[in-house]
């Protein structure tokens, strides 16, 4: 590709214009009317927003490493690969500079404005020299890859002596931003460095005939274009709270979010468009030769070897997001509240990741074991809520029998929410707790039953009248998601009954 082709293709050329005007115009508008749009925003506030941006940016780069890495036995694309050793080491300083930011506890050494922009220097170096380098690399090409631990280890070294460097020896960096003063002339031109090797890393890209793809080479161009004028406001910005810096982070999480993209174009998208092109060209030959009906069985293994992979995958980064969200709760000790929502939210995260963590270890991809989900998923509950989850006994009657993940994951919601309501309400006194569960499919329907006899409902109690989620939310997934009849009786402990269809959703796997 040469830059005068770029510009004799105008559909290229207006879909770099967008990125270019969507980076432009929000620093023009600063600029032409600081008394409107510029402001400095209170710490508690900006400290928010960054920890939301940038944990989005460390989860994106997690994710590049996750898809590039672990698919590469898939694709073969070296340069995919490369990629995501850069990116795990840049998720890993991102994380530290959001630790060491102003306004968050101490990280080891007391927090500061430079103690943090010394991190995101180093991570923007490094992801500047991770586009330079793995434009070099040839995707298709084998250069007799060793051990992938390997590369694993060189980028956590790589985060190591950031850390160190930073942590312990950041009297070897300049100083980059002075309280009451700003940014120094050494980030200033730091940032002009860095965005020098990422106008580099354009042209490379725009001459490079190494890319796999038009979209692939499109998604890397657009984010680093996004990526240079990033790299712009955070070279004039004068306080670590103030517009310029917003924008900074969100040019940030969309340029990052472009780079996923591109990977994942090359690590999962491409392989796939090929395995279907193969199996279309093997199927009209499969009256003439036995044996190409054989490589399609093949093909169509590894497709679902690789959404086994992928839903593995899935489940740990839903996993991920839970742990985050405890995290975050951890500060807030003595808010019940906040608590209890981090609470009732963890348990509907769970619910959702059993589901792919009993797809990843089902043959059938498409389809789960009511038995095995309903008693992981009550015994996920019940250890949530010791001691009564001991004290409380739950039969569970389950008949042999599938369904599809499009009905067992609110099938799993609303038995979790029930669940989590007996332990909570049911049992004041905790003696003699029972609850039953039974469910049966009778042909093309479903049939479940909950019972506790535990103190029951009030009798005013009307669950359209619930402004609260929990029974109400149950009822919404039961009728209007599931086209299902739901009916409640709490006077005598409590009761639900729950008939739902079997046919509403097709196999999609």
């Amino acid at each position: 590709m040469r830059l005068q082709d770029l510009l004799k293709d105008k559909n290229q050329l207006r879909f770099y214009s967008i990125f270019f005007l969507f980076c432009i115009t929000p620093i023009v508008f600063v600029q032409l009317y600081p008394n409107t749009f510029y402001r400095e925003y209170p710490i508690e506030s900006f400290v928010v927003f960054h920890n939301i941006a940038e944990m989005f940016s460390v989860i994106v780069s997690f994710s590049i490493f996750g898809v590039g890495y672990y698919s590469y036995s898939q694709s073969r694309n070296f340069q995919t690969f490369i990629f995501s050793i850069g990116f795990l080491a840049v998720g890993l300083i991102d994380f530290m500079h959001m630790l060491g930011y102003k306004g968050m506890p101490d990280f080891v050494t007391p927090n500061s404005g430079n103690k943090s922009t010394q991190f995101w220097l180093v991570s923007r170096l490094l992801t500047a020299l991770t586009f330079i380098f793995a434009v070099y690399v040839k995707p298709n090409k084998s250069y007799g890859l060793v051990r992938r631990s390997l590369y694993i280890g060189i980028a956590l070294v790589l985060a190591y002596f950031a850390y160190e460097l930073v942590i312990f020896n950041s009297h070897l960096i300049p100083d980059t931003y002075i309280h009451g003063v700003g940014l120094t002339q050494f980030k200033r031109n730091a940032e002009f460095a860095i965005m020098i090797l990422i106008a580099i890393s354009i042209v490379l890209y725009i001459r490079s005939e190494s890319i796999f793809s038009k979209k692939q080479r499109q998604y890397y161009l657009g984010a680093f274009i996004i990526c240079f004028f990033s790299e712009l406001v955070f070279a004039v910005y004068t306080s670590v709270f103030d517009t310029y810096n917003v924008l900074g982070h969100i040019y940030k999480i969309f340029a990052f979010q472009l780079i996923y993209k591109a990977v994942f174009v090359s690590a999962i998208n491409e392989p796939y468009e090929k395995l279907i092109q193969s199996n279309e060209l093997l199927s009209k030959e499969i009256k003439e030769n036995e044996e190409y009906s054989r490589l399609i069985q093949k093909s169509l293994q590894e497709k679902e070897n690789l959404i086994g992979e992928i839903f593995h995958r899935t489940k740990n980064s839903i996993e991920l997001v839970r742990s985050l969200l405890m995290i975050q709760a951890s500060g807030f000790p003595n808010d019940k509240n906040i608590q209890s929502i981090v609470e009732d939210t963890s348990i509907k995260i769970q619910t959702m990741s059993l589901v792919h963590d009993h797809l990843y270890q089902n043959k059938d991809l498409s389809e789960i074991q009511v038995s095995n989900y309903l008693f992981s998923l009550s015994e996920m509950v019940k250890s949530t809520f010791p001691p009564i989850g001991k004290m409380v006994e739950v039969a569970l009657d389950c008949h042999e029998g599938v369904l599809l993940l499009d009905t067992a994951v609110p099938l799993g919601l609303i038995f979790t929410e029930l669940l989590t309501n007996s332990y909570k309400y049911a049992f004041p006194n905790q003696n003699n707790g029972k609850i039953n569960v039974h469910f049966e499919i009778q042909g093309d329907r479903s049939l479940f039953e909950y019972a506790d006899n535990g103190v029951g409902l009030p009798p005013s109690f009307n669950i359209n009248d619930q402004k609260k989620l929990g029974l109400s939310l149950s009822k919404i997934i039961a009728e209007k998601q599931m086209g299902g009849t739901l009916s409640i009786d709490g006077t005598q402990g409590f009761r639900l009954r729950f008939e739902f269809p079997n046919n509403l959703y097709k196999r999609r796997v």
